[in-house]
């Protein structure tokens, strides 16, 4: 379907050999260094272009000025086109790869002309659905880890953040993406960062405010720290467990992305994932909250002995 318009024709000249899916390096679509594709082509691929229906507004107190664009605006921005696979983690939770091709965020945002004090992204579609980034969580570096479902994190690169309007779950291959509504794809900070439930669909605003994100609440533990009698399992607890990760230590260590995973699941899907930590010998528990829309809660810690 894809291969059949004039700018993946533009593609093909510049390097279409590089779109292999997650295994491959980074990929730019960027048809500025070949020219642009006539204004029909352009619209032929936009699907719904040429109606200049608007498809997206930018707006909110962090940014200069309020945005519109349609769908022939956005393709319109060669310097800021790209096409890239994604590696995503989800709350059932099942690990797979998303690909999509569409403009960058990041660009969306400066001609919007975002300010230093704006602190928050919301990406809102159609129907009402939405995502919440910190500034930080959308600015700093996230990655596609092809060796994901091996547990490996080689081979990891920096993708960016994008939306796409052509895209495909369960694909790794950028030639399978296909048309659609805008959808929001960026990439994990870490391999058991869960970010599907923020690539929304049918993305129809994004809203930048300099309100403060505020920060997660600190975990709870039941029992309280203490000596218990071997065996005794301690859960973890919070208020927005379906929102955000539980990750811990056992070992003392600070957690961070990285660390154990105490709610790999959500409670609507698989809840017996969701297990108790069994204390067989004293221990430490670090825990810390991560989730999208606020900053990382502080660290809590919980020691137990054995009685």
């Amino acid at each position: 379907m894809f291969k059949k318009i004039g700018l993946i024709t533009f593609l093909l000249v510049i390097g279409l050999s590089l779109l292999t899916g997650c295994q491959g390096q980074k990929r730019e679509v960027n048809p500025a260094s070949a020219g642009r594709a006539p204004e029909s082509q352009v619209n032929q691929a936009a699907g719904k272009a040429g109606s200049g229906e608007v498809v997206l507004t930018v707006k909110g107190s962090g940014v200069e000025h309020e945005t519109k664009y349609n769908l022939d605006e956005l393709k319109s921005m060669t310097d800021a086109l790209a096409g890239e696979c994604y590696s995503t983690v989800n709350n059932w939770p099942a690990k797979k790869f998303f690909v999509g091709k569409g403009v960058l965020v990041s660009q969306l945002l400066r001609k919007a002309g975002i300010k230093d004090e704006a602190r928050t992204i919301t990406v809102t579609a159609a129907d009402g659905y939405n995502a919440t980034l910190t500034r930080e969580q959308l600015d700093e570096k996230r990655y596609c880890f092809p060796n994901l479902q091996k547990g490996s994190a080689e081979g990891a690169r920096e993708v960016p953040a994008i939306l796409a309007w052509e895209h495909q779950e369960g694909a790794s291959d950028l030639s399978k993406a296909v048309g659609g509504n805008l959808r929001l794809l960026f990439g994990q900070k870490g391999m058991n960062d869960v970010v599907t439930a923020a690539y929304v669909k049918d993305v129809a605003t994004i809203e930048v405010s300099t309100a403060p994100p505020g920060r997660w609440d600190v975990v709870g533990a039941e029992p309280a720290p203490g000596k218990v009698k071997r065996g005794t399992g301690v859960v973890l607890s919070h208020p927005g467990l379906d929102r955000v990760k539980i990750y811990y230590t056992l070992d003392g260590s600070t957690p961070d992305i990285k660390s154990l995973v105490y709610n790999p699941s959500a409670t609507y899907f698989q809840p017996d994932l969701i297990k108790p930590i069994p204390v067989d010998k004293p221990v430490t528990i670090k825990a810390i909250v991560i989730g999208y829309g606020k900053h990382d809660s502080q660290v809590a810690t919980f020691k137990y002995d054995v009685e």
